[in-house]
């Protein structure tokens, strides 16, 4: 039976389905992809019955290669820019802490000085500046990239995964990397060298330090996820899931200026990339991240008030529990067979080492790397 015309046709755009997602996201991410306008949408409609001739080579087909690797490079660019952009706030917020409040570090709190507390002025000036340094790189991509808001914010309303289940993934990677990073913090203070305390603003007055706690940990933790997980995330999922959880899990580790937290944030870029996009949505891992940070906020702010004997007592109560629910989910998971970490590397011409090739010619991308890497170091305090 002869092929009709359809059956010859390479559409990728067309043919790439996005996991675990709604109809109207499907929709609404092909007609954003394909749009002429888009520099950002990788897209490649081709006869495979048509031929190029080259002269001495013969017949050659086209291939997708050329379209995905010019599609990709003008993503890596906006999402350097996106990062620079919140360094540039970062920066700001260390010149106006200095400037102004006289405050090293950039105001932050110091593992050997977490409880001095600075002023109520420093603190909601600190708080501003951190919005900001979320608000303006949402603002920018929204308008580079023109991405509908239903593509850049997947909130799918039936989960595959389940909430507490992911809860309880998320505060084991959080109790790991505290207790590395407390190892780290000790081991450097011993060699003269302090660093930041996570993001913990510490004031003098309580109230002040209740308020910036919620709005860092509630408000922001949902900016943080918008970034990452919404418009950068569904940016790079027409390069592959795959490539799209390790891209995004990349770009988050300078994400505090801390080289000690690297690791950490990888990781936890990694689990929540994996539960959007198997949940489809990005309100699971929303909800992840503000119990994993507001965890750890009140861990910190009792800590304060307990002194280090309490401090080591309560902490070791909190991980031991975490711990032990971990071992429990993991069980029932593993025997219900209801979850996986593999996801698609399909929906690509190019392999990941190609892509990753592409991203460290991007000058966006290194001028966003060498930028973090400085304030990372100018946040390191020489004691």
């Amino acid at each position: 039976m002869a092929k009709s015309d359809r059956e010859y046709l390479i559409d990728v755009a067309a043919k790439h389905q996005y996991r675990n997602q709604t109809e109207m996201y499907q929709k609404k991410y092909l007609e954003w992809r394909t749009d002429p306008k888009n520099p950002y949408g990788f897209n490649f409609v081709h006869d495979s019955r048509l031929h190029t001739y080259v002269d001495g080579e013969g017949f050659l087909e086209e291939t997708p290669v050329e379209n995905e690797r010019t599609a990709l490079s003008h993503c890596f660019r906006v999402s350097g820019v996106a990062m620079l952009i919140m360094a540039a706030v970062a920066f700001v917020r260390y010149l106006v802490m200095l400037t102004v409040f006289d405050l090293q570090g950039g105001g932050r709190a110091f593992y050997s000085s977490v409880g001095n507390g600075v002023s109520d002025g420093a603190a909601y000036a600190m708080l501003t500046l951190n919005l900001l340094e979320y608000i303006l790189p949402i603002i920018f991509l929204k308008a580079a990239t023109r991405m509908p808001w239903q593509i850049a914010v997947p909130r799918r309303k039936k989960s595959n995964v389940s909430l507490g289940n992911a809860v309880v993934m998320m505060l084991v990677i959080m109790v790991i990397g505290r207790i590395f990073n407390s190892i780290i913090a000790h081991l450097l203070l011993r060699a003269g060298i302090d660093i930041p305390y996570y993001d913990y603003i510490d004031a003098k007055s309580t109230s002040t330090i209740v308020i910036c706690g919620l709005v860092q940990h509630l408000l922001i933790s949902v900016l943080i996820e918008i970034i990452f997980r919404g418009y950068l995330l569904q940016l790079f999922r027409q390069f592959s899931d795959q490539f799209a959880v390790i891209m995004t899990s990349t770009l988050s580790v300078f994400l505090l200026y801390d080289l000690t937290q690297v690791g950490y944030l990888f990781c936890v870029g990694v689990f929540t990339g994996i539960v959007t996009i198997r949940s489809g949505s990005i309100k699971t891992a929303c909800l992840m991240r503000i119990i994993a940070r507001v965890l750890t906020f009140l861990i910190t702010f009792v800590s304060t008030l307990l002194g280090e004997s309490g401090k080591s007592i309560l902490e070791l109560v909190i991980c031991t529990t975490i711990l032990f629910s971990a071992i429990m989910v993991y069980m029932r998971i593993v025997s219900n067979r209801k979850w996986s970490f593999e996801i698609s590397a399909k929906g690509s011409s190019m392999s990941t080492s190609e892509k990753f090739r592409l991203m460290i010619s991007s000058a966006s991308i290194w001028l966003w790397i060498v930028s973090a890497f400085f304030m990372s170091i100018l946040l390191v305090r020489i004691l």
